[in-house]
């Protein structure tokens, strides 16, 4: 159990990053079609669960599909890495008052000197962190419950699917690719410490727990109505000082477990120590920028590069009928 504890604790981490730790992602992605929303979030889990196990099994043997796999998770990388920086940056502005290139610096030092002892040192941040923040979010949900501070019309759900849902399945589609293909150079460091057995049922629990965690942050989201024009709204929802802290200091940490996920992408894709700290620093500079711009316009674009590269692995399985990554 403290093995899929372990492994749990990192998918999520890599998963769990700026978008999601301040609600903004959620809200994008989600909370914007209101009780709609949680037929999207079980879709999108799902799949999530579909495409890890997918990736988990399959083996490429074409040099070329290799190649721009290999290529994707490249961009894939620099790019979040820049909307990590940036988030860093912009916590710092909103909650603490100091200048974004100060905390946006100091995002690309920590994370640096963590990434520098190894995959042990990224498993262990993962299992503190993930464990804080599953369980302050889930005390602060409670907490409102218990107070009638959220009285979410579940019974508008109904049993029925959404007339408009063909319309705005996309959304949850970039959203299960992007994460899933963001968690899966975690996934595959961790097919070197453990067997393939505890990482497929770590990949469903981690699915499970996705659900609920996105379902408890939009009931939150759904409420707060005038909370959905913050860069930073989940972080916003609660007023208890105690616990505003927690889960500020919660989403600094998620940014930083998601930046080393994306370190250990560029460490898949190039084998150059050089070249992964010029592409580091270039997407450090570039991270300055606006992080809900960011945030909008490359997760949605990488989306949709991503729904090609999985049509592209699918395709390449059908032909060479092999089921294992490199």
């Amino acid at each position: 159990m403290g093995r899929i504890f372990a492994i749990i604790s990192t998918i999520l981490g890599s998963i769990i990053g700026a978008g999601f730790s301040t609600g903004q992602e959620i809200f994008y992605f989600f909370s914007q079609f209101k009780e709609k929303s949680f037929f999207y979030i079980g879709f999108s889990s799902i799949l999530i669960f579909l495409i890890l196990l997918y990736l988990v099994n399959i083996r490429i043997k074409s040099r070329i599909i290799l190649m721009i796999f290999k290529s994707y998770i490249l961009l894939f990388s620099v790019i979040t890495l820049i909307v990590m920086f940036s988030a860093f940056g912009q916590l710092g502005v909103e909650f603490l008052g100091v200048s974004k290139y100060i905390f946006t610096l100091l995002c690309f030092v920590l994370s640096i000197a963590i990434f520098k002892h190894g995959l042990l040192a990224v498993i262990n941040m993962n299992k503190v962190v993930v464990s804080i923040l599953i369980t302050a979010l889930i005390f602060v949900f409670l907490k409102a419950w218990h107070k009638n501070e959220i009285m979410f019309q579940f019974e508008s759900l109904r049993c029925t699917l959404p007339k408009d849902i063909l319309n705005h399945l996309i959304f949850p589609l970039l959203y299960s690719t992007y994460n899933s293909l963001l968690a899966f150079p975690v996934v595959n460091g961790l097919k070197e410490r453990f067997c393939q057995k505890e990482i497929k049922i770590s990949i469903g629990i981690s699915s499970i727990i996705i659900f609920f965690l996105l379902s408890i942050i939009n009931v939150m989201l759904l409420w707060e109505a005038n909370l959905q024009t913050s860069q930073m709204p989940l972080l916003k929802v609660e007023k208890n000082i105690i616990l505003h802290f927690i889960l500020v200091t919660c989403a600094f940490l998620e940014i930083l477990t998601t930046t080393l996920a994306n370190y250990m992408g560029l460490s898949y894709s190039i084998k150059n120590p050089k070249a992964e700290f010029v592409i580091i620093i270039l997407s450090l500079i570039l991270g300055f920028n606006e992080f809900q711009e960011l945030l909008r316009k490359l997760y949605s674009l990488m989306g949709y590069i991503g729904l090609g590269i999985i049509a592209m692995l699918s395709l390449s399985t059908l032909l060479l009928k092999d089921r294992r990554l490199k």
